[in-house]
């Protein structure tokens, strides 16, 4: 449910707080006393609202993250071209405010916290697909092979961005980009190779002759 007027400013302010503090100390250490002070909301009234710690980190990642990427049913990249949208998704990571930066770092480091998981396995899940979204919108326009293991390429770029977000580095847009390329034609060259492997794994002779020789040595 939507809500408006002070009641407004409140969840703003505290989700603000929150998302600092995440940011600041992590989730193990996060206090609802730091997050009234910094947010200048009484306690009682922020644990109104969110009874638990859970809760009220959830909201925060709701709102500063997930709202970030844009709902489930648009895609926030459309640049026309698969290099240009996994440009822009991965450039994404370093655009985002102080606090939203803090939230991706917990979501990265603090993955062993029970209550923590599910949430953070929530963004991790919407930030995989919505780049596997992009990658097969790819494959439809034809910029890469159909047969293209999706998966794979999205975790290859998305890793050193992944690494730099958990040491607080921003790479320049330049290297994205070349990451971007060495992958793409990485995942295009291998698919080129594939259809020769399987027609030599056919009943034939190249094979066995590769095997006899070896055995003749």
């Amino acid at each position: 449910m939507r809500v408006r007027g002070r009641a407004a400013d409140v969840v703003a302010r505290v989700m603000e707080a929150t998302a600092h503090e995440l940011g600041r100390v992590g989730y193990a250490a996060l206090r609802v006393e730091d997050v009234a002070t910094r947010s200048g909301v009484n306690k009682t009234t922020i644990y109104r609202r969110w009874p638990t710690k859970t809760a009220l980190v959830a909201g925060a990642i709701g709102q500063h993250v997930m709202g970030a990427l844009g709902p489930r049913n648009e895609d926030p990249f459309d640049t026309g071209s698969l290099r240009g949208d996994l440009r822009a998704s991965l450039l994404m990571g370093f655009d985002l405010s102080p606090a939203q930066r803090g939230i991706l770092r917990v979501v990265q480091t603090e993955r062993s916290e029970p209550e923590i998981e599910a949430i953070t396995r929530r963004v991790r899940d919407h930030i995989q697909r919505m780049r596997v979204a992009l990658v097969r919108r790819g494959i439809a326009r034809g910029e890469l092979p159909k047969g293209v293991d999706v998966e794979l390429v999205v975790d290859l770029v998305s890793a050193p961005v992944q690494r730099a977000l958990l040491f607080d580095e921003r790479p320049k847009a330049s290297y994205i980009e070349r990451v971007i390329d060495v992958v793409l034609a990485g995942a295009v060259a291998s698919s080129a190779r594939r259809p020769a492997r399987r027609s030599k794994a056919n009943p034939a002779a190249p094979v066995s002759r590769r095997a006899g020789s070896g055995r003749a040595r």
